[in-house]
């Protein structure tokens, strides 16, 4: 069993690996169908991995993953929201933006773990 003091360890040491910062902007369906993003959740932590690999959506979906995601536990994460990660070990990089694709059925005792598909405009 973990205990309280072994989870804030566990949850301590993974938010120290977080070297990214991303912004989220939360998907929105309007009554009318109209599709929106809200205005962005600003340099947030998170650990950020290229994959390049695919994830089992339904029984008959494949879902190509292009990165996989860590955020902290109390941060909020939902499908089709968009991420775009900002800087990598504290230097400003060329923004890349990605969507949610596949969320964890539970979470971790010490972060969100999110798939993510490139999105290209």
């Amino acid at each position: 069993m973990i205990t309280g003091s072994m989870r804030a360890f566990m949850r301590k040491t993974q938010d120290s690996s977080m070297q990214h910062t991303c912004m989220i902007e939360h998907y929105i369906v309007a009554g009318d169908g109209t599709v929106s993003y809200s205005a962005p959740d600003m340099d947030i932590p998170c650990g950020f991995s290229a994959s390049g690999s695919s994830a089992n959506g339904t029984t008959f979906d494949a879902i190509q993953v292009d990165a996989q995601l860590r955020l902290p536990l109390d941060t909020y994460v939902g499908m089709k929201d968009r991420v775009t990660i900002l800087t990598s070990y504290g230097d400003p990089i060329e923004p890349l933006t990605f969507e949610v694709v596949k969320l964890p059925e539970s979470f971790g005792p010490s972060a969100i773990v999110a798939s993510l598909q490139e999105v290209y405009t």
